[in-house]
């Protein structure tokens, strides 16, 4: 009897938890160009919500309304010592579309001002005065709100004040990066992409 009994618990925990894999929604993928200060030490980072999908003011660094920000090729989570949020990352080395499911754990953060959360040299390389990031990087985040959310940069180029893009061999500093980014948000709470 206590078998059976245990038998069916087994069964309706598998049921309950398929049909809640089997409820999740798609997440919303898109893409878009996130325009970023374009000084490695001097200036404001450049905040992002999943949520959203767009920057958010500056004023707003100091909340939960933000997930990631920039600052040239330096990048900070909102958790600990970059932000209220509860926000972590990995950086997988899995194609984007290969990514089907956040981690469960494992999630990174900003410890110390010095120490980052993400590394530059985990998804890009700095070659004669360019960088380029990395093929196959996907960061997977856990956002400032518990959601997920999974963004690769598809390209980064230096531009000057006039918004034109400065050749590799350029030694005008760039005033701005234009990062093409992908992501894809999770708003149901589950890690399924």
């Amino acid at each position: 009897m206590k078998y059976s009994v245990l038998a069916a618990m087994i069964v309706l925990m598998t049921a309950v938890g398929c049909k809640k894999e089997k409820d999740s929604k798609p997440a919303t993928v898109a893409s878009i160009d996130f325009l970023v200060n374009g000084s490695p030490t001097q200036g404001n980072y450049d905040f992002f919500s999943f949520a959203n999908g767009a920057k958010v003011a500056a004023s707003d660094s100091n909340s939960t309304k933000w997930d990631f920000a920039m600052r040239f090729e330096t990048m900070i989570v909102n958790s600990k010592a970059s932000g209220p949020g509860n926000a972590g990352v990995q950086v997988l080395s899995q194609p984007f579309d290969a990514v089907i499911t956040a981690p469960e754990t494992g999630y990174r953060f900003d410890t110390t001002s010095a120490q980052k959360a993400i590394k530059g040299s985990e998804w890009y390389v700095y070659i004669d005065r360019s960088f380029a990031p990395i093929a196959g990087k996907t960061f997977v985040f856990r956002t400032a709100t518990n959601k997920y959310a999974k963004l690769e940069i598809v390209s980064a180029d230096a531009l000057d004040a006039a918004g034109n893009v400065l050749s590799p061999q350029s030694t005008q500093r760039p005033t701005t990066i234009k990062y093409r980014i992908r992501f894809a948000y999770q708003a149901d709470g589950t890690r399924n992409f």
